[in-house]
């Protein structure tokens, strides 16, 4: 693999077993700047379901710098709450975004 290679994750186990899948969220940081697909539709007029989402990843994201030894997962939990209470509340003026096809595999 090149440098210039982009660094993929691997699904989730059960995801191709599952019946029924449907990702919400791809996010990258390319050069620097965060990019965002995601599957605006998914939860309908539900948006406090998106919030539900972003703390389920974060208690995700504290328990892999857990076990990675980083921090204890609620330090973890507290850096993550402080980061998003930080970068919520400020308008991104740079912000862009499109409507774009969804694929079916």
């Amino acid at each position: 693999m090149s440098t210039s290679d982009p660094i993929e994750l691997e699904l989730p186990d059960g995801v191709t077993e599952a019946r029924q899948a449907v990702e919400l969220v791809r996010a990258w940081v390319c050069d620097g700047a965060l990019m965002v697909s995601l599957n605006a539709e998914a939860f309908d007029d539900r948006i406090e379901n998106w919030g539900r989402l972003l703390g389920e990843i974060g208690q995700h994201v504290a328990r892999a710098a857990a076990l990675q030894g980083a921090t204890a997962e609620h330090e973890a939990l507290q850096a993550i709450r402080a980061g998003f209470d930080a970068t919520i509340i400020q308008h991104q003026p740079a912000m862009s975004g499109k409507i774009r096809a969804r694929t079916s595999h």
